[in-house]
């Protein structure tokens, strides 16, 4: 700095002598008035060249450098008097290190310190700049991922409710064996002590005793079979035969013991015979008629070579697929238009059902209820038949007084945390449902823009109707105007009313558009817009939603 005397060594400006005077330390060295103030600290001044520390004068001002400015006032060539302000010059306010604002006073070496410095602060907000595009990179590849494993992880709990009803179905089912196997086996060890007695019977009226109490253990035996039918499905066919060789045997040997201990009542033998004849040919007969029905729990005939475990296999073997389902096929389709296909799901402990239905030729799964399945149906698993996340399409029944019910389907085209969430709740996979549940708002009444508003599955009147997924506004939601739009809004975004859903009815004015958009009505807009017109709107009911499976 010693180079340029004519400049304060602090904020690199030219000396003058109206506001940067130069006053004179007594280390030697000379700094501008404004400098000097905002140097000033407790009553002293500490060099900024040398760092000498220097007490204020009494005055509260140190000398002024004459000389400094005599030589600043040849370097310019004018007078003391008629010294005038530098055009463009703008002084700058007394503060501790004020940068100057103008480059017109400055020399060329502070002039080449700020352009140096400058170029450095670009480089640096380049750097910035740079660095602000990978991470927004890096950010859209960590949204990649994230999108993946939440697909894997709605798949793998998919698989864990799977499984977790299986074995739960599994225990109840061997907890019901086990007490029935120790039913069979007193039944067991009863009729082997009553076969005993038919073998052992000395006298007639021992017989009689005898034959009496075998028919007793017969009907109660036959009782007992039926009974099994409620704890295994299919078990009619085995106790079918076991039930024609036990009834068999015993009247073979009632018809030997007459035989042998009363041959003079011939009557009682005559009429055994006639009974055991009888309740062959009511066998023989019960398993033509069920041939004839199409009844294949009750076959008419066995191959004489097949076992036990041979004839439970072909009567277990599955009855409907998934890839039957949705391909459809004849068999599927006779099923299902005779109500008789549902999909299982278990659903917080407890296994409901969702009938499939054929409507307009397309496959709908309705949500889940705890109901009982009628007789003879035909179940899957939900996560064989319904897609784990988005695409797909979902369907919202509505109805009113003096209306039926009619459908409104919705287009889910990209797999949103929203999206997810409104097929969950079409479903009923989480056990919160929009099933008869209620609109209870309309905004924009008869204008642009006109909506319904849903998906309070709790109170019903908008105050409630909990998210069911976190993060619901991560995802890739797009912007719409257009008649149909299913959207959400950012300050219901809240977990206290995250499941709640708007539907527009009427277009938008030109150029408005809705951010949040998570899907589209494909079909029913005309029943949204009814809705929307019905008063009041709390009488709309949902009452009925499901998944489409197939179109």
């Amino acid at each position: 700095m010693d180079d340029n005397v004519e400049e304060c060594p602090v904020c690199l400006t030219t000396f003058d002598d109206t506001l940067r005077r130069p006053h004179n330390l007594p280390c030697g060295h000379t700094v501008c008035s404004p400098c000097i103030d905002g140097l000033k600290q407790q009553g002293a001044v500490t060099c900024p060249t040398c760092r000498a520390s220097h007490a204020v004068p009494e005055a509260g001002q140190f000398p002024i450098a004459y000389a400094v400015e005599g030589l600043v006032r040849r370097l310019r060539g004018a007078g003391l008097a008629s010294l005038p302000a530098e055009p463009g010059k703008q002084t700058a306010p007394p503060v501790t290190r004020p940068a100057p604002k103008a480059t017109t006073g400055l020399s060329k070496r502070a002039q080449s310190l700020l352009q140096e410095q400058e170029a450095n602060v670009l480089a640096a907000i380049r750097s910035c700049q740079e660095e602000q595009s990978q991470l927004a990179e890096y950010l859209t590849t960590l949204g990649g991922w994230s999108s993946r494993q939440q697909r894997l992880q709605d798949e793998l709990q998919t698989l864990v409710d799977q499984s977790k009803s299986a074995r739960e179905a599994v225990h109840r089912e061997e907890s019901r064996v086990e007490g029935r196997q120790e039913e069979v086996r007193q039944k067991e060890q009863q009729l082997h002590a009553a076969l005993q007695s038919l073998r052992t019977a000395a006298t007639r009226q021992e017989a009689y005793e005898v034959i009496e109490d075998t028919d007793l253990l017969v009907e109660e035996d036959s009782q007992r079979t039926g009974e099994c039918l409620g704890v295994f499905p299919d078990v009619h066919a085995v106790t079918f035969v076991t039930r024609v060789g036990v009834a068999s045997h015993l009247l073979c040997l009632q018809v030997t013991l007459l035989a042998t201990v009363a041959e003079a009542s011939r009557a009682a033998l005559q009429a055994a015979t006639a009974a055991a004849a009888a309740t062959q040919a009511a066998l023989e007969a019960a398993g033509t008629a069920a041939a004839a029905s199409g009844d294949s729990s009750l076959p008419a005939a066995w191959p004489e070579a097949s076992s036990i475990a041979d004839r439970l296999q072909a009567l277990l073997a599955p009855t409907l697929t998934a890839e039957d389902l949705h391909s459809l096929t004849q068999r599927a389709r006779g099923l299902v238009e005779a109500g008789l296909v549902f999909a299982v799901h278990d659903v917080e402990g407890q296994t409901r059902q969702a009938r499939i239905s054929l409507e307009d030729g397309s496959l709908y799964l309705h949500s889940l209820q705890a109901q009982a399945l009628p007789n003879f149906t035909t179940t899957l698993q939900m996560g064989k038949v319904v897609p784990a996340a988005p695409p797909c399409e979902v369907f919202l029944d509505l109805a009113w007084p003096g209306s039926v019910a009619r459908r409104v389907v919705v287009s889910l085209p990209k797999d949103t945390p929203r999206g997810r969430q409104f097929m969950l709740l079409c479903s009923g996979q989480r056990g919160a449902c929009y099933a008869n549940t209620r609109l209870f708002e309309v905004m924009n009444e008869g204008q642009p823009g006109e909506c319904v508003v849903g998906g309070d599955y709790q109170t019903g009147d908008g105050r409630a109707g909990a998210a069911l997924l976190p993060h619901l506004d991560q995802g890739d939601y797009w912007e719409s105007g257009k008649a149909g739009t299913v959207w959400w809004w950012r300050w219901r975004d809240d977990p206290a009313h995250g499941a709640q859903f708007i539907i527009i009815a009427r277009d938008m004015q030109r150029g408005s558009v809705w951010r949040g958009v998570f899907g589209q009505v494909v079909r029913g807009l005309e029943v949204v817009q009814e809705a929307a017109r019905h008063r009041p709107i709390t009488e709309v009911t949902v009452v009925q939603c499901g998944v489409v499976l197939s179109r």
